[in-house]
Protein backbone atom coordinates (compact mmCIF):
# COMPACT_ATOMS: atom_id res chain seq x y z
CA UNK A 1 0.00 0.00 0.00
CA UNK A 2 2.91 2.01 0.69
CA UNK A 3 4.37 4.10 -2.58
CA UNK A 4 8.21 4.54 -1.79
CA UNK A 5 8.49 6.40 -5.03
CA UNK A 6 8.29 10.05 -3.70
CA UNK A 7 10.72 9.38 -0.38
CA UNK A 8 13.03 7.19 -2.22
CA UNK A 9 13.83 10.49 -4.76
CA UNK A 10 13.73 12.83 -2.24
CA UNK A 11 16.87 10.43 -0.29
CA UNK A 12 18.37 10.61 -3.18
CA UNK A 13 21.36 12.67 -4.76
CA UNK A 14 19.54 14.39 -7.28
CA UNK A 15 18.58 18.22 -6.38
CA UNK A 16 15.02 17.19 -6.72
CA UNK A 17 12.75 17.06 -5.18
CA UNK A 18 14.12 18.64 -2.41
CA UNK A 19 12.63 21.06 0.52
CA UNK A 20 9.55 22.66 -1.11
CA UNK A 21 8.73 19.40 -2.50
CA UNK A 22 9.08 17.86 1.04
CA UNK A 23 6.72 20.63 2.62
CA UNK A 24 4.15 20.40 -0.30
CA UNK A 25 4.27 16.32 0.22
CA UNK A 26 3.54 16.88 4.13
CA UNK A 27 1.25 19.22 3.22
CA UNK A 28 -0.44 16.69 1.70
CA UNK A 29 -0.54 14.04 4.22
CA UNK A 30 -2.06 17.08 6.16
CA UNK A 31 -4.88 17.01 4.42
CA UNK A 32 -5.17 13.67 3.55
CA UNK A 33 -5.64 13.18 7.64
CA UNK A 34 -8.31 16.00 8.03
CA UNK A 35 -10.36 14.42 5.24
CA UNK A 36 -10.38 11.23 6.57
CA UNK A 37 -11.74 12.67 9.72
CA UNK A 38 -14.25 14.69 8.10
CA UNK A 39 -15.42 11.53 5.80
CA UNK A 40 -15.64 9.58 9.04
CA UNK A 41 -17.24 12.28 10.99
CA UNK A 42 -20.55 12.66 8.04
CA UNK A 43 -21.27 9.64 8.49
CA UNK A 44 -22.24 9.11 11.97
CA UNK A 45 -25.84 9.85 12.82
CA UNK A 46 -24.80 11.58 16.04
CA UNK A 47 -23.24 14.30 14.24
CA UNK A 48 -25.62 14.79 11.41
CA UNK A 49 -26.19 18.45 12.43
CA UNK A 50 -22.47 19.46 11.39
CA UNK A 51 -22.45 16.42 8.13
CA UNK A 52 -22.93 18.88 5.43
CA UNK A 53 -19.98 21.08 6.60
CA UNK A 54 -18.08 18.10 7.06
CA UNK A 55 -18.65 17.51 3.83
CA UNK A 56 -17.98 20.54 2.65
CA UNK A 57 -14.46 20.36 4.49
CA UNK A 58 -13.66 17.06 2.56
CA UNK A 59 -14.19 19.00 -0.72
CA UNK A 60 -11.46 21.64 0.64
CA UNK A 61 -9.37 19.03 1.76
CA UNK A 62 -9.25 17.08 -1.47
CA UNK A 63 -8.63 19.99 -3.64
CA UNK A 64 -5.87 21.22 -1.69
CA UNK A 65 -4.33 17.41 -1.32
CA UNK A 66 -4.76 17.55 -5.04
CA UNK A 67 -2.95 21.01 -5.47
CA UNK A 68 -0.26 20.24 -2.70
CA UNK A 69 0.84 17.29 -5.41
CA UNK A 70 0.48 19.44 -8.21
CA UNK A 71 3.12 21.93 -5.98
CA UNK A 72 5.88 19.09 -5.93
CA UNK A 73 6.44 18.91 -9.88
CA UNK A 74 6.26 22.95 -10.11
CA UNK A 75 8.76 23.24 -7.42
CA UNK A 76 11.28 20.88 -9.21
CA UNK A 77 10.15 22.77 -12.31
CA UNK A 78 11.16 26.35 -10.67
CA UNK A 79 13.85 24.77 -9.06
CA UNK A 80 15.85 23.14 -12.25
CA UNK A 81 15.12 26.30 -13.97
CA UNK A 82 16.95 28.59 -11.15
CA UNK A 83 19.44 26.04 -11.31
CA UNK A 84 20.01 25.49 -15.07
CA UNK A 85 20.70 29.19 -14.78
CA UNK A 86 24.04 28.27 -12.63
CA UNK A 87 25.40 25.92 -15.20
CA UNK A 88 25.95 29.20 -17.91
CA UNK A 89 29.02 30.26 -19.48
CA UNK A 90 30.76 32.92 -17.48
CA UNK A 91 33.43 33.26 -20.27
CA UNK A 92 33.09 37.03 -20.72
CA UNK A 93 31.20 39.87 -19.29
CA UNK A 94 28.24 39.43 -22.02
CA UNK A 95 27.78 36.10 -20.71
CA UNK A 96 28.43 37.38 -16.73
CA UNK A 97 25.33 39.39 -17.55
CA UNK A 98 23.16 37.17 -19.41
CA UNK A 99 23.39 34.21 -16.49
CA UNK A 100 22.79 36.93 -13.75
CA UNK A 101 19.19 38.21 -15.42
CA UNK A 102 18.54 34.44 -16.16
CA UNK A 103 19.29 33.42 -12.52
CA UNK A 104 17.12 36.75 -11.62
CA UNK A 105 14.09 35.55 -13.87
CA UNK A 106 13.91 31.99 -12.07
CA UNK A 107 14.34 33.72 -8.68
CA UNK A 108 11.13 34.48 -8.93
CA UNK A 109 9.40 31.60 -9.85
CA UNK A 110 11.74 29.73 -7.24
CA UNK A 111 9.56 31.94 -4.28
CA UNK A 112 6.42 31.47 -5.98
CA UNK A 113 5.96 27.81 -5.47
CA UNK A 114 6.79 28.07 -1.80
CA UNK A 115 4.59 30.26 -1.38
CA UNK A 116 1.64 29.00 -3.35
CA UNK A 117 2.31 25.80 -1.18
CA UNK A 118 2.54 28.14 2.25
CA UNK A 119 -1.32 29.40 0.92
CA UNK A 120 -1.94 25.67 0.66
CA UNK A 121 -1.11 25.12 3.95
CA UNK A 122 -3.01 27.77 5.64
CA UNK A 123 -6.07 26.47 4.01
CA UNK A 124 -5.36 23.27 5.37
CA UNK A 125 -5.31 24.73 9.30
CA UNK A 126 -8.07 26.43 8.61
CA UNK A 127 -10.09 23.79 8.07
CA UNK A 128 -8.39 21.57 10.88
CA UNK A 129 -10.07 24.44 12.97
CA UNK A 130 -13.25 23.37 11.98
CA UNK A 131 -12.87 19.67 12.22
CA UNK A 132 -11.16 20.17 15.92
CA UNK A 133 -14.32 21.81 16.89
CA UNK A 134 -16.91 19.79 15.70
CA UNK A 135 -15.28 16.15 15.61
CA UNK A 136 -15.65 13.32 17.66
CA UNK A 137 -13.31 12.97 20.58
CA UNK A 138 -12.22 9.53 19.19
CA UNK A 139 -10.34 10.82 15.57
CA UNK A 140 -9.43 14.28 17.77
CA UNK A 141 -5.80 12.95 17.86
CA UNK A 142 -5.72 12.78 13.69
CA UNK A 143 -6.96 16.58 13.39
CA UNK A 144 -4.09 17.38 15.59
CA UNK A 145 -1.55 15.76 13.84
CA UNK A 146 -3.16 16.89 10.38
CA UNK A 147 -2.57 20.88 12.20
CA UNK A 148 0.97 19.98 13.00
CA UNK A 149 1.66 18.59 9.81
CA UNK A 150 0.71 21.54 8.07
CA UNK A 151 2.25 23.71 10.22
CA UNK A 152 6.07 21.88 9.63
CA UNK A 153 4.99 21.66 6.07
CA UNK A 154 4.60 25.47 6.33
CA UNK A 155 7.57 26.74 7.78
CA UNK A 156 9.59 24.28 5.41
CA UNK A 157 8.15 26.21 2.57
CA UNK A 158 9.13 29.81 4.35
CA UNK A 159 12.56 28.45 3.98
CA UNK A 160 12.33 27.82 0.35
CA UNK A 161 11.32 31.53 0.37
CA UNK A 162 13.81 33.17 1.85
CA UNK A 163 17.17 31.02 1.00
CA UNK A 164 16.04 32.68 -2.97
CA UNK A 165 14.44 36.70 -1.46
CA UNK A 166 18.38 36.26 -0.44
CA UNK A 167 19.46 35.85 -3.88
CA UNK A 168 17.23 38.45 -5.00
CA UNK A 169 18.71 42.19 -6.94
CA UNK A 170 15.10 43.40 -6.79
CA UNK A 171 14.80 44.60 -2.95
CA UNK A 172 11.14 45.85 -3.82
CA UNK A 173 10.35 42.46 -5.01
CA UNK A 174 12.30 40.56 -2.52
CA UNK A 175 10.51 42.74 0.53
CA UNK A 176 6.71 41.59 -1.03
CA UNK A 177 7.77 37.98 -1.15
CA UNK A 178 9.23 38.01 2.77
CA UNK A 179 5.86 40.20 3.67
CA UNK A 180 3.59 37.60 2.41
CA UNK A 181 5.92 34.83 4.14
CA UNK A 182 5.81 36.50 7.35
CA UNK A 183 1.97 37.09 7.43
CA UNK A 184 1.58 33.19 6.43
CA UNK A 185 3.70 31.96 9.39
CA UNK A 186 1.91 34.13 12.07
CA UNK A 187 -1.91 33.16 12.24
CA UNK A 188 -2.09 30.23 10.15
CA UNK A 189 1.36 28.58 12.71
CA UNK A 190 -0.50 30.32 15.49
CA UNK A 191 -3.88 28.17 14.64
CA UNK A 192 -2.36 25.55 14.02
CA UNK A 193 -0.27 25.32 17.69
CA UNK A 194 -3.69 26.20 19.68
CA UNK A 195 -5.42 22.93 17.37
CA UNK A 196 -2.39 20.85 18.46
CA UNK A 197 -2.34 22.30 22.04
CA UNK A 198 -6.65 21.56 22.20
CA UNK A 199 -5.99 18.30 20.84
CA UNK A 200 -3.56 17.16 23.30
CA UNK A 201 -5.16 18.48 26.67
CA UNK A 202 -8.45 16.48 25.26
CA UNK A 203 -7.06 13.52 25.17
CA UNK A 204 -5.21 13.06 27.99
Amino acid sequence: MVNTEFVDALASDAAVPGGGGGAAYAAALAAALGAMVGNIMAGKPKFADVADDMRASVVELDAARARLLELIDEDAEAFSRLAATWKLSRATEEEKAARHAAEQAALVGACEVPLRIMRVCAAVIESDEFLASNASKLVLSDVGASAILAKSALQAAALNVHINTNLMDDAVQAAAFNEECAQLLTQPCDAAQAIYDKVAAAIK
